[in-house]
């Protein structure tokens, strides 16, 4: 018998969609995957074999539990030189990706504690607070995902301990501005809140500027920042990433690895400490997402029946729709009828809008859009 903590917890939506693609695929189908947040590139050539040659040199044992120091070193420079957050090597725990997210909660959560999502959101994030023993509190945003922060501190309480997003955002593609990003951190203040800042796509940005709220001043202690190399480097497999935050809150969430997964990885470790050194690779990739996205959103706002709200980073789109069905039957009605595969937008907090990635090759997007668009000419 599981736990009745475990039975709360939702499957991942993209994951769930790209489980089903692979199971197509193996039946011989020809599918158009939309479904996961995952670059189609290979990992770079010099970051594979600067990690093979550290395993061929021996590092392949346990690190110390918040990561290689040279490592830490690193991420803390390219914090102050690239993000302008002043950090030092005691402010970052180098720890798996998406878990850095599961470490800021345990560590500033106590059980019943709210935290404040706005939404659409990234899907995994309200059920990682419910593991963490937290309570979600969903927050509106405009038709342009903006937030009302007069709207927002109706939705504050005594319980109220953090706020969480990412930016770029999954799923709508928003960049949130310098302006709206001190607004942000004047309410956090105002309200004595946490703030746990997502950056996991801050390399993909199109339109618009990358500003980190962990940069201001006022907001070092209250900002946890997380970041890592899936996206930008093409790591997912590699599973590595890491948090930046005050030392009492990494040496708690340390304290926490060391009894979960007592290190990352050593082996991505060092893939890691390379490809800090990787800007060209960054570049080459974010130019090929641009062209991606720009055939995207062509395509798109020549479906009637849609709406689309331009994306200026990630590699998504989150078009919305009026026909009369919900998004996961829509879903599933696409990958029966186009062989499409797109992720609905319940599970990111938004109805009647589903998510495509375009984090895949130029003829899937013509073909697969093709598709879609002669779905909606035959849905009302």
């Amino acid at each position: 018998m599981v736990s009745s903590r475990v039975k709360e917890i939702n499957e991942s939506a993209t994951v769930s969609m790209s489980n089903k693609a692979a199971e197509l695929k193996a039946a011989g189908k020809t599918i158009f995957n939309f479904g996961i947040g995952e670059p189609d590139f290979t990992t770079p050539k010099e970051i594979i074999e600067y990690a093979f040659k550290s395993a061929l040199e021996g590092k392949t044992h346990y690190t110390p539990s918040a990561g290689i120091m040279e490592l830490r070193e690193k991420i803390a420079k390219k914090m102050k030189n690239k993000n302008n957050i002043d950090a030092e090597a005691s402010n970052v725990l180098v720890t798996p990706t998406k878990f850095s997210l599961n470490l800021a909660l345990y560590s500033i959560i106590d059980p019943g504690d709210e935290v404040l999502l706005p939404s659409p959101y990234y899907v995994s994030y309200p059920d990682i607070i419910k593991l963490n023993e937290g309570k979600t509190i969903t927050v509106p945003t405009d038709e342009n995902y903006e937030m009302d922060f007069d709207a927002m501190r109706k939705y504050v309480s005594p319980r109220t301990k953090a706020f969480m997003f990412n930016n770029p955002v999954n799923p709508t593609g928003k960049v949130y501005s310098e302006k709206s990003l001190r607004e942000l951190s004047d309410f956090i203040l105002e309200n004595n809140l946490y703030l746990i800042s997502d950056e996991i796509y801050e390399d993909l940005v199109y339109k618009g500027k990358m500003f980190s709220p962990g940069s201001i001043e006022e907001m070092r202690d209250k900002t946890i920042t997380v970041s890592g190399f899936s996206k930008s480097y093409a790591m997912t497999g590699w599973r590595i990433g890491y948090m930046v935050a005050e030392k009492s809150i990494i040496k708690a969430a340390n304290k926490v690895q060391q009894q979960t997964m007592t290190c990352a990885p050593s082996i991505s470790q060092y893939a890691a400490l390379r490809a800090l050194d990787d800007e060209d690779s960054v570049e080459t990739m974010k130019a090929e997402f641009m062209k991606r996205r720009d055939l995207t959103v062509s395509m798109i706002r020549e479906i009637d029946g849609l709406t689309l709200y331009e994306p200026e980073g990630a590699f998504y789109a989150f078009p919305g729709y009026d026909a009369a069905m919900d998004d996961s039957e829509l879903a599933m009605d696409l990958l029966d009828k186009q062989n499409v595969i797109v992720t609905p937008g319940g599970p990111f907090g938004s109805s009647k809008h589903f998510r495509i990635s375009y984090a895949t090759s130029q003829d899937t997007i013509k073909e697969g859009i093709s598709r879609i668009g002669k779905y909606f000419k035959n849905v009302k």
